[in-house]
């Protein structure tokens, strides 16, 4: 970064100033140890219902279940379970790639995902376990 820093400026206090800026900026955009979203991110509100609602809209999913698995439940990380027919005769790849494509842009802001995709058929045998 310091290279990069020193090629664009020709001053040293400039220097300066633009470190004192990535610090600040480092602070912003990269979440804390406790594993929240940055403040950034809050723009886009993320939530277990936001994703729940998506998906079964956009999968014409029959069952979505979604838990915020962030320790303090600040919309990092998710757990999801998404029973569609879409998935019938598609792969677990192809699933979870048109889950990945319908949160695309909200990804960008989960830290963790894990999804578990099933189709209506292996979602009633695996109730009967």
């Amino acid at each position: 970064m310091n290279a990069l820093v020193r090629a664009e400026v020709e001053a040293s206090a400039e220097v300066a100033a633009v470190r004192a800026e990535a610090v600040w900026l480092r602070s912003e955009l990269f979440p804390s140890r406790l594993g929240c979203r940055p403040r950034w991110a809050a723009a886009m509100e993320l939530s277990a219902q936001y994703l729940r609602e998506k998906l079964q809209r956009d999968l014409e999913a029959e069952l979505v279940e979604v838990e915020d698995t962030t320790p303090n439940r600040c919309a990092s990380s998710f757990r999801v379970l998404v029973v569609s027919s879409k998935f019938e005769g598609k792969p677990l790849l192809q699933r979870h790639r048109l889950v990945n494509t319908c949160l695309a842009e909200e990804l960008l802001h989960i830290h963790a995902f894990e999804q578990k995709t099933l189709t209506p058929e292996q979602w009633t045998r695996e109730q009967q376990k």
